[in-house]
């Protein structure tokens, strides 16, 4: 590595949020470097047609970035979860209005029941007057039963690159494969072009995992 030792970049890439229901959720090795964004939810306030915005302590998008769920089914349970019940599979679409170019974006999330249906999230963006949709494909941080309800309790992870110049907005849209999803919490995280950050190389990607999973397994032990 150029810039950082294998060990440390490791230690610093994956690091676990302190909230309890971001169980497995990590820090993508560009949090925290200067010009980078984040932001987390946790506690939701509109389970239905109102834009939830970040409350995790160290977000710093503000209002450029917010949840909103579009199926009237929708509902907030006493826990903060956004739970989507009979009658319907949710639809959430989460929106990002950026200040520069993005070149990178990292996106967990976690949910208990019905799990989200994963061939269908997309991350959207317009380039050079091209709309362009991607999908793509997790990472599970941790899993376990959902105790009753169809699907697991799961984290899972995302990350994209953005090769094109000029893309500041997207969006990222989701829904579950049926009724009884509980959105738990998400973070979202943004690497600008204008940003200079050493990529790990695969050797450290696979360490890192490796410690990941160990953590994951130690954290779900804990519940």
């Amino acid at each position: 590595m150029k810039s950082h030792t294998l060990a440390a970049l490791a230690a610093a890439s994956f690091i676990p949020l302190a909230s309890a229901g971001t169980n497995g959720f990590y820090a993508p090795y560009f949090r925290g470097v200067a010009g980078t964004e984040v932001a987390g939810w946790e506690r939701f306030s509109s389970g239905f047609n109102v834009a939830n915005q970040p409350d995790m302590a160290g977000s710093n998008m503000g209002t450029r970035a917010s949840l909103i769920q579009l199926d009237p089914v929708g509902a907030v349970l006493g826990s903060g979860n956004i739970y989507v019940g009979i009658g319907g599979a949710g639809n959430f679409r989460l929106n990002y209005t950026g200040l520069e170019p993005i070149a990178q974006i990292s996106f967990q999330v976690r949910t208990l029941g019905t799990e989200i249906d994963y061939p269908a999230l997309r991350l959207n963006y317009v380039a050079g007057g091209t709309s362009v949709s991607l999908g793509g494909t997790p990472t599970t941080l941790a899993v376990a039963p959902s105790q009753g309800f169809p699907g697991n309790n799961i984290s899972q992870a995302y990350m994209w690159n953005i090769p094109e110049s000029g893309v500041k907005d997207f969006n990222l849209t989701f829904k579950a494969t049926g009724e009884h999803l509980s959105l738990d919490a998400m973070t979202l995280d943004v690497l600008p072009k204008s940003v200079s950050v050493t990529v790990p190389e695969p050797g450290t990607w696979a360490l890192a995992a490796l410690g990941l999973g160990v953590l994951g397994s130690r954290a779900w032990r804990r519940r």
